[in-house]
Formats: structure tokens, C-alpha cells, sequence
């Protein structure tokens, strides 16, 4: 009975049923696995921490440079604004210089006709001016009175209304 005692009571001594020295081995096995799986899992959380500091710098200077960026964009836009403000004045002026340079243009067209029309007049002789080139110069008082006395003079009345 005595084996029959110690399998339903378990031993005298007070410890575990069914412990021996291969259960304190097994226990020291999962304390030591137990003890290297923490370890492991500092070493893990150690590294994501470092991990995490440079994705860290990392956003911080993706913010920076994304600020950077938009103080740019935004720079270039309003200096877009104002190229487009100079080209439509450009533009204006220019629409203003081509109206003019036609305009001027067109004045010198008139001023050619006018200026050909000047030429014709004066290439033109006028009658008393041939007259006057196909007379003989009068030297002395004697040829002036033959010239009165010829049929080249002028008649009296002509030579009134002349004068006035």
C-alpha cells in the first residue's frame, strides 16, 4: 500500500508529484529561454527605437524640405503672376507701336504722293516763266524800250492789275 499511497497522496516530503531533478531542468531550460527571449526582444526594441529616431530626422526633414518647397511654389507663382502682368503690358504696347508704326506708315505714303505730285508741278513750266527764259536780257534803257515796243510786252492793263 505504501505505492499506492504515494501515487494518490504524492510523497511525505512536501514537494510536487511526479517532480524530480528532470523538472528542475526543464524549469531552468524555460527560465534560460525565457531569459534569452527577453533579451532578444530588448535588443528588437532597441533597434526599432533607433529605427524610429532616423525615420524621425527623416520626417522631420521631409517637412522642412516640403516647406522649403512650398515657400518656392509659392515664390514662383507670384513671379509667374507678374511675368504675366510685364507680357500683357508688353503686349499692349506693342499693339500700340503697330498702330502707330501703320499710321505712320500710311503718312508716308501720302507724303510720297504728295512730295510726286510737287515734283510734276514743278517740272511743269509755267507760261510766263518760258517767256521770260526765251527773252533777251535788257542791258540799257534803249532795249527796254524796244523790248516795250515789241510784241512780247505786256499789255498796259496787265501790268496794273499786277501791280496791285
Amino acid at each position: 500500500m505504501k505505492m499506492e499511497q504515494i501515487r494518490k497522496f504524492g510523497p511525505r516530503d512536501g514537494s510536487a508529484a511526479g517532480e524530480g531533478p528532470g523538472m528542475t531542468r526543464s524549469s531552468l531550460l524555460v527560465a534560460a529561454l525565457m531569459v534569452l527571449l527577453l533579451w532578444l526582444l530588448s535588443r528588437e526594441t532597441d533597434a526599432l527605437r533607433i529605427e524610429l529616431g532616423r525615420v524621425s530626422e527623416r520626417a522631420d526633414q521631409a517637412e522642412r524640405l516640403a516647406s522649403q518647397r512650398q515657400a518656392d511654389i509659392e515664390r514662383l507663382t507670384a513671379l509667374l503672376g507678374s511675368e504675366r502682368g510685364s507680357r500683357e503690358r508688353l503686349r499692349h504696347e506693342q499693339d500700340d507701336l503697330r498702330a502707330a508704326l501703320v499710321g505712320h506708315q500710311q503718312r508716308l505714303e501720302e507724303l510720297k504722293h504728295e512730295n510726286q505730285k510737287l515734283r510734276d508741278r514743278a517740272a511743269e513750266s509755267l507760261p510766263a516763266a518760258r517767256r521770260l527764259r526765251d527773252q533777251p536780257a535788257v542791258t540799257d534803257v534803249d532795249a527796254y524800250r524796244e523790248h516795250l515796243s515789241g510784241s512780247d510786252a505786256r499789255p498796259a492793263a496787265a501790268v496794273e492789275q499786277s501791280a496791285q
